[in-house]
């Protein structure tokens, strides 16, 4: 049995990957959780979940003396773009400090640990050309406070690897959406307002920011079985792109979720949605991934979009 530590375990990937490494039958868990928003008690024994901070290093110390991993899935990060830029300090300080906190006690205790590094796709940012899939050598322009965060985590992951030869692979997932993500993200957010509109009582106007933004949506699902491959068969010092690499607008998830329901729904822009910093186009070529690891997705967008809209309904 591989001793895994995953942080950030209570959110919404962390959740998903622990199901999916429960799955394979060969891991012993253990979840670093700070302000869980999923109730994992039932996924791992008590006394595997060690909540704390991952900003006090002496919390860090703690939770890899007491996990002892194999393998190490960061996940912990303050993660949500749209409200980064009135975060921006405590988005950068809290990330950055809670990388080289971790790395810092695996360096320490566990330097023979696979440490898996989860930075973003939004790390591309202000991409010059959108006519192709963004590989990983196209330049990083980041836009907002999040991904700058994302950008130091890399390069701490990067300075760990190169200087004390910590056993580092970075992965750069693309958007990734699923049953029990919150409403701060675009998906869960529509879903649950069409949910809304076909129960009645509200009002069946759904206002949306740029409809032609096109974004890469992964299935959680997928992508937590793409993180475990990483871990299995990914390159030690290398960075990967994780995505599907198919773009959607967001009038094609709006028409989505319209075939889905009987309730007809009116669509209105509102300017005061659109994100001055969004970039047109953020679309993954993952193909150094796939060639690594053989994964591909399973799940389709349309899939995806139906569960989460079922679960919207079942919990109203």
């Amino acid at each position: 049995m591989k001793r895994v530590l995953i942080t950030g375990a209570g959110g919404f990937v962390g959740t998903h990957l622990i199901h999916a490494l429960k799955a394979t039958g060969d891991a012993e868990i253990f979840a670093a959780v700070y302000q869980a928003t999923s109730d994992i008690t039932s996924l791992i024994e008590e006394d595997h979940i060690i909540p704390g901070d991952l900003t006090d290093y002496n919390y860090a110390e703690k939770l890899v003396a007491i996990s002892r991993p194999d393998v190490i899935y960061h996940l912990a990060a303050l993660s949500v773009v749209h409200n980064s830029v009135g975060q921006a300090v405590s988005i950068m300080n809290s990330n950055t400090t809670l990388s080289y906190n971790l790395l810092e006690a695996v360096r320490l205790s566990a330097p023979k640990a696979r440490f898996i590094a989860i930075s973003s796709g939004n790390v591309y940012g202000a991409v010059q050309d959108t006519t192709y899939p963004l590989s990983e050598d196209t330049p990083i322009r980041p836009l907002n406070p999040y991904a700058v965060s994302k950008v130091t985590q890399e390069m701490l992951a990067l300075e760990y690897f190169l200087a004390y030869g910590l056993d580092v692979v970075i992965l750069r997932p693309f958007n990734h959406t699923g049953v029990g993500q919150t409403t701060d993200f675009v998906i869960p957010k529509l879903s649950k307002q069409f949910a809304e509109i076909e129960q009645g009582g509200v009002d069946s106007i759904i206002e949306v920011g740029n409809l032609a933004t096109v974004r890469d949506f992964t299935a959680v699902e997928d992508m937590v079985k793409a993180y475990i491959l990483a871990a299995d068969k990914g390159i030690a010092g290398e960075i990967y792109n994780i995505g599907s690499g198919v773009g959607h607008t967001i009038k094609e998830i709006l028409d989505i979720l319209q075939s889905l329901t009987p309730a007809k729904v009116e669509i209105k822009v509102n300017e005061d949605f659109v994100r001055t910093s969004d970039v047109p186009v953020l679309i993954a070529d993952a193909s150094k991934f796939r060639q690594a690891t053989g994964w591909e997705p399973r799940i389709t967008l349309s899939q995806t979009i139906s569960a989460i809209l079922e679960n919207y309904r079942l919990t109203k």
